[in-house]
């Protein structure tokens, strides 16, 4: 099954969205990555927090990400984002990313800790987000356990319920659609 890359990104002020140099570097990171990957490239940004861009992808499985992340043309690009551009952090989720709405142009994310969540059964678990029948809801772990949480993701935040209070969840993120092109 494919994995999601799923990659917070924050701009160094007093860089922005509209930028050009923004604009392009993350045209050829499109480029260049899903023609490595098969994939497209999808980004999001937090209205709240112009600087934050998130990057949803998918890859065959983590190997094929981490020869992409060593590859001379992913670390030109590395060298390039320094000046402008910080890594937040990244996961690779077992969700499949051909299941992943391509044309959505909002989302809502938030990570729920396992950790608290001893003794709560899957079933529960996986009760704590529902779908009601116009949107796509998804989930996933990661798969290397970097993180110990559910990421959780839904077009709309009315398909998210937050249930088991033996859990954490930690805030929602509303992400709305950005092109590069």
């Amino acid at each position: 099954m494919p994995v999601t890359e799923f990659a917070s990104l924050s701009l160094i002020p007093p860089n922005t969205l509209s930028d050009p140099h923004i604009i392009d570097f993350f045209s050829k990171v499109s480029s260049w990555q899903s023609s490595s990957s098969g994939y497209p490239l999808t980004f999001f940004t937090n209205p709240a927090e112009p600087a934050e861009i998130y990057l949803i992808t998918g890859w065959d499985d983590v190997r094929a990400h981490e020869r992409w992340i060593a590859s001379s043309r992913n670390q030109e690009l590395l060298q390039i984002a320094e000046a402008f551009l910080n890594i937040i952090g990244m996961v690779h989720l077992d969700l499949d990313f051909n299941e992943f709405p391509a044309g959505a142009e909002s989302l809502v994310y938030y990570v729920r800790s396992t950790g608290a969540a001893k003794g709560v059964s899957e079933e529960a678990k996986s009760k704590s987000v529902t779908s009601i029948q116009c949107g796509w809801t998804g989930h996933g772990r990661d798969v290397q356990d970097i993180s110990t949480g559910v990421y959780y993701f839904a077009e709309s935040d009315t398909h998210l319920e937050d249930g088991g209070k033996e859990d954490t969840v930690h805030a929602r993120t509303h992400l709305k659609r950005v092109k590069f092109t």
